[in-house]
């Protein structure tokens, strides 16, 4: 069942191929590594570095696995855009190969039910597939967490502990917390010695501190260890709060029943009738536990839990299904099993169509670039929201055109009227930040964005999802003989970053749903969900 797995991330990746800020670091590390390669001064993060600086190793590794296949698309003349795919599948494939590897071991291990099981689940649920090939910070350790996964299965602890350390040392710190408690569950079982673990853990550190440290050194043209400087912003100067705050239990009854969906009814079934799922799950909630004491939270930020609590409601639909034939009741909570992935496949519809519409930035771009011929001398100055929500250097398709994001620029500024194209955030036609462009400027086209979700006894689904215009494509009809783009170099560093900005003004009051804003929370047709989207 394999290819069920690779065939459902390529649905989410071609239905949401743009990015957002908070991906943006890694996505632009790698453009820039398969673009610019030695030239550090032309890199976007030099420009753009945000509040933390981020590792360049997993942008490397994916360029490495890219890189082949983008000069081929470059030497056969495709747009530059079909790059991000490609980057987007080698992370994918990077993330799929060691899942489906835990996949065989779970085989092994529980069983070819359980495994099977585990697949059809997985594939029915809309965050784990959404995230997988998107170029997270989380997702950039995700490999290395399943490897590690899979090597705990196996009770292969030198490789498990190799895997923790690369993933907690690189790439994301708080992972001490889960993987370290799955560490101290082999230590007191008594699998796995102190002794052991110190001749292997000792080096293992050392090893990845220094690659660490010597190759991001390098790239962020100071001495520094990434991590380490992420862990002292958010855990001793705490300041993930910044980007926004929620209940202490938020993980519990928000982000995991929305990643898990109705698979979450399952997982005590799966842990009463399947006791060896239990060193499983218990340090994936112990360490959610553990998590929700930061206060700024996002799904993601979990994210390597849901296989490990699919495990246990694999199981359970194994058992089901496996007594399908004891009798009625039991046909009937077998039905109960399939049902389940149905509405999960359901949910994980709705949002993807949701989800689409989250990146009006990524669609101006596209649309700007069929609008204008290549030869065109365009110059277009791209708004803060623009460049949020889906606009990265992959989407810069023409090396003679001027793409600029110099932010704090008054509406119908000297400097504004400077560029021939305006991708500028507006709610319509008539808003204030348009009026100065009556005269100089024309609409060529605009871009819809999500608004809210409403309920329509009327049709079927009884649910609509509602757009409204967001950002605005406009074409100056007096652009001067001899532009002065000086004020260029002026430019503020934030925009690239994962960490470096709120969400633009005609998002601030938005439900989001970790990077995908859902409902307008002020819209009375569906209440209650109250999320945040920025990273720490």
């Amino acid at each position: 069942m394999d290819w069920l797995l690779v065939l459902c991330s390529l649905v989410h990746l071609f239905m949401c191929p743009f990015t957002k800020v908070e991906e943006s670091f890694n996505l632009q590390a790698i453009h820039d590594i398969l673009y610019h390669q030695t030239d550090i001064q032309e890199y976007d993060h030099l420009e753009f570095p945000g509040v933390v600086p981020r590792t360049f190793l997993g942008p490397i590794v994916v360029s490495v696995i890219a890189a082949p296949f983008v000069a081929v698309s470059r030497v056969l003349g495709f747009p530059k855009d079909l790059s991000l795919y490609l980057v987007r599948f080698a992370l994918g494939a990077l993330v799929l190969w060691p899942l489906i590897k835990l996949q065989k071991r779970i085989k092994g291990t529980l069983g070819k039910g359980t495994s099977d099981w585990f697949v059809l689940i997985t594939v029915s649920q809309f965050h784990f597939l959404f995230y997988l090939s998107r170029p997270l910070p989380n997702t950039m350790a995700l490999p290395l967490v399943l490897f590690a996964y899979y090597y705990w299965l196996g009770q292969q602890h030198g490789k498990f502990i190799a895997c923790s350390a690369a993933a907690i040392l690189i790439f994301r710190g708080e992972l001490a917390i889960l993987l370290g408690l799955i560490l101290l569950g082999e230590l007191l079982a008594r699998r796995l010695s102190l002794s052991k673990t110190s001749f292997i853990a000792v080096p293992s550190g050392l090893l990845c501190l220094f690659l660490t440290v010597f190759v991001d050194s390098f790239f962020w043209q100071r001495l520094l260890w990434p991590e380490g400087e992420v862990l002292w912003y958010n855990v001793v100067l705490n300041k993930s709060g910044d980007w926004g705050t929620s209940p202490f239990l938020w993980y519990f009854y928000s982000a995991i029943p929305r990643a898990m969906g109705t698979s979450l009814a399952l997982l005590p079934v799966g842990m009463f009738f399947e006791r060896r799922v239990w060193p499983v799950v218990l340090p994936a909630l112990f360490f959610v536990l553990a998590y929700s004491f930061l206060p700024h939270k996002e799904l993601r930020f979990i994210i390597y839990v849901i296989p490990l609590l699919n495990i246990a409601a694999a199981a359970a639909c194994n058992r089901l299904w496996e007594n399908r034939t004891k009798g009625k009741w039991f046909a009937l909570l077998a039905l109960v099993a399939i049902g389940h992935l149905v509405a999960n496949l359901v949910l994980t519809s709705f949002l993807l169509v949701v989800s689409r519409a989250n990146y009006p930035g990524g669609e101006a771009l596209f649309l700007l670039h069929k609008m204008e011929s290549r030869e065109s001398n365009v110059t277009v100055h791209i708004d803060v929201l623009a460049a949020q929500t889906g606009i990265s250097r992959f989407g810069q398709l023409h090396n003679n055109w001027i793409y600029d994001k110099t932010e704090n620029l008054k509406p119908g500024s000297p400097e504004l009227r400077m560029f021939s194209h305006l991708i500028v955030e507006a709610k319509s036609k008539h808003a204030y930040n348009l009026r100065p462009y009556a005269e100089t400027h024309e609409i060529v086209a605009h871009i819809e964005g999500f608004s809210h979700i409403r309920s329509s006894y009327n049709h079927f689904p009884p649910i609509r999802i509602k757009t409204k215009p967001c950002l605005f494509i406009l074409k100056n009809k007096d652009l001067p003989k001899e532009p002065d783009f000086s004020f260029m170099l002026r430019k503020q560093p934030g925009e690239a970053a994962e960490e470096s900005l709120p969400p633009a003004a005609e998002y601030d009051n938005r439900i989001q749903l970790d990077g995908e804003v859902l409902l307008n929370e002020n819209s009375t047709d569906i209440p209650e969900l109250n999320e945040n989207s920025i990273d720490e």
